[in-house]
């Protein structure tokens, strides 16, 4: 007995030691005090988000199986939605499983995923999604194909490799998908690359639908201790909304779910057809102190942001960062200015605290 009980204990722990259960996460609280867009006379409107994230990941072997949760003060529009009122509830926004079958690697269940560099497709929440991909030399190609209950499903194939110092990235899909139900299919290619010290990046997104082009150019530098970063982004006049994660020059007045919400923005890249900024950063005792000028012009068709349509704005910003103990502290200041709309000439001012374990 005494042997079948040591025996048993140790296939036990055999078993445990070759399972992995690990736990990280993030979380944010932020304030806001925003002044752009209220109407004459009223107060400015205060916006207070709170946010915690955990990713378990549970591995054995080759196999992973990844559940991540959250409980914010907004209702979940991740990859499962969530139930109930907002804040409160915890969400699942993912939940999948990786694993490798000889020289296929294995992805299913609801995730996120990027296209190219994000100027389309930043962080896009994806259901009942398998995606398989393999190595052929040194490229990688893939399919990811999804078929949610609850919204149209798609396919895209999909190719990245290195030639010389440049990444390059195709993606192709023949038709609707999940994100975007007006799509009728685009090729995306995207490279990037360093040069003599020099980033450069640029994306080009092809769409099936008339006038629903995007371009992204991105280039960067540093120089005497000053970081810059030159970008511009260009939406075909059928663009008019959507995007919310990606924010053009680390901007925090666009890219209202940037940084996993950002309480001083105001619109997202789609709702502007041309962005054109620059944005510098530097070192000042122990603080990263960041601006960026831009200028924007909103859609021509859909809701404008500034509630004017082709309207051309300016935004100015200043963003302080410093890291404290366990986590980072961020003040900004972000201003629309030249607006036809006299509402939305004015200033958003915020801080957050974000922290990573």
């Amino acid at each position: 007995m005494k042997k079948i009980m040591i025996a048993a204990v140790a296939a036990t722990m055999a078993s445990v030691s070759m399972a992995d259960i690990s736990i990280k996460g993030d979380a944010y609280i932020q304030y806001a005090d925003n002044a752009i867009g209220k109407a004459d006379n009223a107060d400015d409107t205060t916006a207070n988000r709170k946010r915690i994230n955990l990713n378990v990941t549970g591995k054995s072997g080759a196999t992973s199986v990844v559940i991540s949760l959250r409980n914010d003060d907004n209702n979940n529009t991740g990859a499962v939605e969530g139930t109930g009122a907002s804040g409160g509830n915890i969400k699942t926004h993912q939940f999948y499983l990786t694993t490798k079958v000889g020289p296929v690697d294995i992805k299913a269940g609801d995730f996120y995923t990027t296209t190219g560099l994000g100027a389309v497709y930043k962080g896009a929440s994806f259901s009942d999604a398998l995606d398989l991909s393999t190595k052929v030399g040194n490229a990688t190609i893939g399919v990811l194909t999804t078929d949610n209950s609850n919204a149209a499903g798609g396919t895209a194939v999909y190719a990245s490799t290195k030639i010389a110092n440049v990444d390059v990235m195709i993606e192709h899909s023949a038709d609707k998908n999940e994100v975007n139900a007006d799509s009728l299919g685009y090729t995306n290619i995207a490279a990037k690359g360093t040069f003599n010290g020099i980033s450069v990046a640029a994306e080009k997104n092809n769409s099936k639908v008339d006038e629903a082009n995007t371009t992204l150019i991105h280039v960067g530098g540093k120089a005497n201790g000053i970081k810059w970063d030159v970008a511009q982004l260009k939406n075909g006049d059928a663009i008019h909304a959507g995007n919310a994660k990606f924010a053009p020059l680390g901007s925090m007045l666009v890219g209202t779910a940037a940084r996993g919400g950002t309480s001083t923005a105001v619109a997202d890249s789609g709702d502007f057809s041309k962005i054109t900024g620059v944005a510098v950063s530097t070192k000042l005792a122990g603080n990263t102190v960041k601006a960026i000028y831009t200028n924007l012009k909103t859609s021509g068709t859909g809701t404008s942001p500034t509630t004017v349509l082709n309207d051309t704005i300016k935004g100015t910003e200043i963003i302080l960062t410093r890291a404290l103990s366990g986590g980072k502290l961020t003040v900004n200041l972000g201003k629309i200015s030249g607006s036809e709309s006299d509402t939305a000439n004015a200033t958003n001012t915020g801080v957050r605290f974000d922290v990573k374990f």
